[in-house]
């Protein structure tokens, strides 16, 4: 086991759970603003109300859909893994795979939503 391998996984996880936990704030700001728009939306419903509400859910979709087919290609590397870090690794890469479809779409839900207001 080459102790460089074990560094550059630990960057690697290290790095993975810094994007996830860069995107919290992101994710905070969208799911205020969704909760706020659908209470106001509560007592008398409107036609732009429901067509935020039904952008939500398929942008979720979306997103989730792209990250799991991202991930999904790169576990099947898994049953070819040369060993536990080599394991590891091709699980840290299907994490980043997944991150990234997530991440766009939260930021971009953000930006939009921000200039909204």
């Amino acid at each position: 086991m080459d102790p460089f391998e074990l560094l550059d996984l630990w960057r690697r996880q290290a790095a993975l759970a810094t994007g996830y936990a860069a995107m919290a704030p992101f994710a905070g700001f969208v799911v205020a603003n969704r909760l706020g728009s659908m209470m106001a939306e509560a007592g008398s419903p409107t036609a732009r109300g429901a067509q935020e509400n039904y952008r939500m859910i398929t942008e979720k979709l979306t997103a989730s859909v792209e990250a799991t087919f991202a991930a999904g290609q790169i576990l099947g590397g898994l049953a070819t893994a040369a060993g536990p870090v080599a394991a590891a690794g091709v699980m840290v890469s299907a994490g980043e795979a997944a991150l990234a479809p997530v991440n766009r779409a939260v930021r971009a839900n953000a930006r939009r939503l921000a200039k909204r207001r």
